[in-house]
């Protein structure tokens, strides 16, 4: 079963609510390398996509620089390339992502996915 790791910053600031929700997410059997929470717009216009990291292996999973995309539709919005926490074995990390609106393809919707390139 997997069990959610808080980064130090995300245990200092998140809301007992909202870790109540993202372990309602940790559904047995979800596969899904990125599992959806929340999107929204800072008020530079950057996108905020913020999702559990599922890492399903028995290794830790190394961030050293990966390219992610936001895709809404099947259309790639944006890409960015993120340097992050190692995320533990059998583990789920929420994280958010910053796509800066000077990234973007087209505006988005916020209806998208991330997917690893």
């Amino acid at each position: 079963m997997q069990t959610i790791h808080l980064q130090s910053a995300w245990k200092k600031t998140i809301a007992e609510g909202d870790l109540n929700e993202l372990k309602a997410l940790l559904v047995v059997g979800k596969t899904e390398r990125f599992i959806p929470y929340r999107q929204a717009f800072n008020h530079q216009g950057d996108l905020l996509v913020t999702v559990l990291i599922q890492n399903l292996s028995s290794v830790g999973d190394v961030w050293d620089t990966k390219l992610v995309a936001y895709v809404e539709e099947g259309k790639t919005i944006a890409e960015c390339s993120f340097s992050i926490d190692t995320v533990p074995p059998n583990t789920s990390m929420p994280w958010t992502f910053i796509f800066p609106k000077d990234r973007f393809i087209q505006t988005p919707m916020k209806t998208g996915k991330l997917e690893e390139r």
